[in-house]
């Protein structure tokens, strides 16, 4: 094979370093400035210190670096931001010459500093004050094993001024990866993006990809990643100032929002789901927002979970235990292909003197034509517009006929039966599998509706290239035993509107009013007009505040009270959920794990309360609301709390009590907790304290006191220590105990108990040669059943935690870096299927006739083909519905030694050794299924049983290096060896895959250079049903390189690749 490539790069400048920054501090009036250097907007976030509770821009104002706290946000007793700075200050002037310099009169002074060695950065030809970086890539591709391939790559950053004040900032990547990036980190790297900002004076414009955030409104909520263009203008209106902007884009996604049932013991990954049950769905990257007992978290593998976009699941880390009572939340917009959905949004704002209004209008809807591959016919359509609203019974016969046989798709032949429900005989038709070319004329989509709603089912006695589908029929009662169908749901074309109108009044510096009218529309069928009299809606809301100052000034005792009311229409239907994911359940509308659904009805929720507070000290508040429902629901609740921080004593405690009635039912809530902690300073910060809190959810027929199957109780204790304030040295330990209570015969009677303990730390040691840091969190759960019989879950033990030990030594000489983890999860099963394509575009052939020869694809009739000529199949794997449970290890080991750290300036064999460095990774993750004899927490433990074992993967690589980083020449020498074994629907499948290789680089000239590698290779692979898929192939590879460099800013590169393998 032989590859040309041609690279041109434009200047480039070094990446941001990691600026994450976080500041606690007491809220007060003034602008607090936060940081010498400009703040990433987006970036910023504000919480309450104490519970951690997330604030929206409801509660503060952010400009440049300064913070504007608004009145609400001085409830809190402090407030902790944590943000990203950018390395200057965007308010500071920036010049590319000091004209100041020039206005010296000194006589015999040069007014401006000339050196003419000094080079500068080269902008664009004809524009100055340009600054850009960049490449771009151009190559061609082939070989006697494939046809021609163009390869490309463009990336390119820019900012300055192109002229007339017309500023620019400019980010273009193109990388052909049709994937979404890892959501495994706070920041997020995405390819194929364009982004292009024109500015000038105070107006903007934006266009390419992009994201549009939730304006300053109450009930109007989105995120939304979008390709288009926004506008934005701020301008003088008499004594005030107008601040406007418009969008018009291509959205790129659909909002939905899962309730996911957490698993004992269990990290994930929890598989997503779209807004219409869809399965397998693209999650786009950044727009998800997990909440864990109603916090929200924060992605990463150093915070609280990550995400794999493309397959659309979540796991959890080491620093957050999943347990039954888990409540999991997940907000998030994914890939929807069913239609274009165009976006038009504008929004006006206006400021005078203690006013400000605001205008919002948002506008979202699907084009009537499809984007599917055939897009939809007339009875498609003929369907949608007499669904209505209802879009549950829009369904589509899938069953299609065959031309001809295709012996890689599962076909099936229709048979005619008669079945008896009650006194009436009738006729019907249903698909058989068959692998008769006479009678295999029919294909079918199966969906999945549900147990007792379908008359097929999954047949996993059939071994075919796709799934097999049974037909089971109907039950003595005329109900379906199955739970598929060969139907698909037909998705509608959808529109949401939405118009707010808000304002804000400031009577004084210590009282506001705030208010805001809302009105939407939703089209849940634009090919139907039945149904629309539930389209429009209208919801209200105001709110009025007033802080009194009890002393001569702030310092001293505030009553802070504050008196809302929010008005909801049955038809209104927000753009996004507006209220927190725990709405339901903080009403006592839903189950302990927060899952619940209610009749549409018009809402009405009034809220009261006061709180008392001063600086240094702590706080007391009270607060009363009521939520009524219409007829059906009424709901009165109480709040107290209570906050003091004075003598090294920290207290912390609240309850509500919540009574509802509803139709033929009336329920009491009662929620208390507390936390008590003291610091002992002399100790070094040393905090010890306890927290205990009680949820305690009594629900009752109207008239009668015996409590009903949907009660639930339970009591939770903890006891901590710890000291997180040294710097050095860090450690924490605490203890829990949770008790479930069921409703039996009228009563609460001990359910399950959990025992939760927890050992965390971080320990650092830096020397002028070594440096050691050592960190670990360990947690351990013990859940119990105290009844028998009374619950289906099962007792069982967790482990879950993380060790890591960094260490380098004399001075860089040796460096090592270990991660040791444990836990627990679940693995999904993957399914293959062949699809064929044009001979020599495949990598596998299909072998019929040396098995049954039944002209039917089996997935141990495919093989690896010998020849590239020969290869006309590829291979699908899927991801399917099915987990199996999993005990998780993962080791992960890096070594490297590197002499020339203290033996560069060294001679005769010193010197000769320090030209010598070696780097050595191991990296092992299993998982495992309980089983005798299996240490789930031992990663050296690779020989396990195929009863027992779900996966496991080593790798290990150790390269030799001989004048590593020389200007001149390199060499190395090195190993690698791979290897893999997993579970499928059909068996396990272990692979490897090991090189031993020496590679060279020589630098001719300062325009030419060279490299040369060969390898040695081994892939072998067994299968545990198809013998047939057993190989064991030898490799030999030699690839040679020549690159022609004439500047920084060009380099061509000419390759050329032999390989020979055979299979031995």
């Amino acid at each position: 094979m032989l590859i040309l490539t041609l690279v041109a790069r434009l200047p480039a400048q070094s990446p941001l370093a990691d600026n994450r920054r976080e500041r606690t501090f007491l809220p007060r009036a003034e602008a607090i400035e936060l940081d010498s250097l400009s703040i990433i907007y987006s970036s910023f976030e504000l919480r309450d210190a104490g519970t951690g509770r997330r604030l929206d821009t409801a509660f503060y104002f952010l400009d440049d670096n300064r913070l504007q706290l608004k009145p609400p946000a001085m409830q809190f007793d402090s407030l902790r931001a944590s943000y990203r700075a950018l390395p200057f200050r965007l308010g500071e002037p920036i010049f590319h010459l000091d004209t100041s310099k020039a206005n010296r009169q000194e006589e015999g002074l040069i007014g401006i500093a000339y050196n003419p060695y000094q080079q500068q950065e080269e902008a664009l030809p004809g524009i100055k004050g340009l600054d850009y970086n960049g490449n771009f890539t151009r190559g061609v591709s082939f070989g006697n094993n494939q046809d021609l391939v163009l390869n490309s790559s463009f990336n390119l950053q820019m900012a300055g001024e192109l002229g007339e004040g017309v500023e620019v900032l400019a980010a273009i990547t193109d990388e052909n990866i049709p994937l979404q990036p890892e959501g495994n980190t706070q920041q997020l790297r995405e390819f194929d993006r364009i982004f292009i900002q024109l500015k000038k004076d105070d107006n903007r414009l934006i266009a390419g990809d992009y994201e549009l955030q939730r304006p300053n409104s109450y009930f109007m909520n989105y995120f939304k990643k979008l390709q288009g263009a926004t506008f934005s203008n701020t301008a003088a209106l008499g004594d005030g100032r107008l601040s406007s902007n418009a969008s018009i884009a291509i959205s790129r996604g659909q909002f939905t929002r899962n309730l996911i049932p957490a698993i004992e013991g269990n990290q994930g990954p929890y598989k997503l789901r779209g807004a219409e049950g869809e399965r397998f769905i693209i999650v786009l990257a950044g727009t998800e927002k997990v909440f864990l007992d109603g916090e929200q978290l924060r992605r990463g593998l150093e915070e609280d979970y990550i995400v794999d976009y493309n397959r659309g699941e979540v796991t959890f880390t080491n620093k957050r235990l999943i347990t039954k009572d888990s409540r999991i939340t997940v907000e998030f917009e994914y890939a929807d292909q069913s239609y274009v959905r165009s976006l038009y949004a504008a929004g006006t704002a206006y400021e005078r003197g203690k006013l400000r209004l605001d205008l919002n209008f948002f506008n979202q809807q699907d084009s009537k034509n499809s984007t599917g591959e055939l897009g939809l016919n007339d009875e498609q359509k003929r369907i949608l517009s007499q669904a209505g609203d209802n879009l549950t019974g829009a369904l589509y016969p899938s069953i299609d006929t065959l031309e001809e046989f295709v012996p890689y798709r599962v076909a099936y032949k229709l048979v005619d039966t008669v079945i008896q429900c009650g006194l009436q005989d009738t006729a019907l038709q249903y698909l058989v599998f068959t692998t008769n070319e006479d009678s295999a004329r029919y294909t079918a989509n199966f969906s999945l509706v549900g147990p007792g709603n379908g008359q097929y089912v999954l047949d996993r006695q059939q071994a075919a290239n796709e799934r097999v589908y049974r037909w089971v029929g109907f039950g003595p009662d005329c109900r379906p035993l199955g739970d598929y169908e060969p139907v698909v749901q037909l998705v509608a074309p959808r529109q949401q509107q939405m118009l707010t109108l808000g304002g804000k009044y400031d009577f004084s510096k210590n009282s506001s009013l705030t208010t805001e009218v809302a009105f939407s529309r939703n089209d849940l069928n634009r090919f139907s007009s039945l149904d629309s009299g539930d389209d429009l809606g209208l919801a209200a809301f105001t709110e009025f505040n007033r802080t009194f100052n009890l002393g001569p000034d702030s310092s001293g005792w505030q009553l802070a009270s504050n008196l809302s009311y929010e008005f909801v229409h049955e038809h209104f239907e927000p753009l996004n959920p507006y209220r927190n994911p725990e709405f339901l359940r903080d009403w006592n509308l839903a189950n302990v794990q927060g899952v619940g659904q209610v009749q549409r009805a018009r809402e009405h929720i009034g809220r009261s309360g006061f709180s008392l507070r001063k600086a240094g000290l702590g706080s007391l508040s009270y607060g009363f609301s009521g939520y009524l429902r219409d007829t059906l629901y009424t709901g009165l609740r109480h709040q107290v709390r209570l906050r003091s921080l004075a003598r090294n004593w920290e207290v912390d405690l609240d309850g509500s009590l919540l009574q509802t009635e509803s139709q033929g039912q009336r329920t009491r809530f009662l929620r208390p907790r507390g936390a008590i902690a003291r610091i002992f300073p002399r100790l070094g910060g040393l905090r010890l304290g306890a927290y205990g809190e009680q949820e305690k959810s009594s629900r009752f027929n109207a008239g009668a006191d015996t409590l009903l199957a949907s009660s639930f109780y339970y009591n939770r204790y903890r006891l901590f220590v710890e000291n997180q304030s040294q710097e050095k040295y860090k450690y924490g330990a605490s203890f829990s105990q949770r008790i479930d209570y069921a409703p039996v015969d009228g009563a609460f009677e001990t359910n399950t108990t959990a025992n939760e303990a927890n050992v965390n730390g971080s320990w650092e040691l830096r020397g002028r040669q070594n440096r050691i840091q050592v960190a670990g969190n360990l947690t351990y759960r013990q859940l119990k059943i105290d009844k028998p019989g009374s619950t289906a879950q099962e007792p069982g033990e967790t482990f879950l935690g993380r060790s890591d030990l960094s260490m380098g030594l004399a001075k860089g000489v040796f460096q090592s870096t270990t991660t040791y983890e444990i836990g627990s999860g679940q693995e999904p099963k993957v399914e293959f299927t062949y699809v064929r394509v044009n001979p020599g575009e495949g990598a596998y052939i299909w072998l019929d006739s040396l098995y049954n020869n039944d002209g039917i694809i089996q997935p141990n009739e495919m093989e690896v083909a010998p020849f590239q000529d020969l290869a006309d199949y590829v291979r699908i794997s899927a991801i399917t519905d099915e987990f199996i449970r999993t005990d998780n290890v993962n080791l992960n080991q890096s070594l490297r030694l590197n002499p020339k750290a203290i033996w560069y300036s060294q001679e005769g064999l010193r010197r000769f050794l320090a030209r010598l460095s070696t780097i050595s990774t191991l990296s092992i993750r299993r998982k495992t299924r309980q089983a005798e004899g299996v240490a789930p927490y031992n990663p050296f433990q690779l020989d396990v049983a195929d009863t027992a074992l779900v996966a496991v993967t080593s790798n290990i690589r150790n390269v030799l290096f001989f004048n590593q980083a020389d200007p001149v020449y390199d060499l190395q020498l090195g190993m690698t060896d791979n290897r893999n074994k997993f579970v499928q629907t059909s068996g396990f499948e272990s692979r490897r895959n090991s090189e031993q290789y020496l590679q060279g680089r020589w630098n001719i000239s300062r325009t030419w250079s060279t490299r040369l590698s060969l390898t040695q290779g081994l892939r072998t692979s067994d299968s545990e049903f198809f013998d047939n898929k057993d190989y064991n192939i030898e490799s030999v590879k030699l690839s040679p390189e020549l690159s022609f460099l004439p500047g920084r800013n060009f380099r061509s590169t000419l390759k050329y690749q032999f390989q020979l393998d055979e299979n031995t």
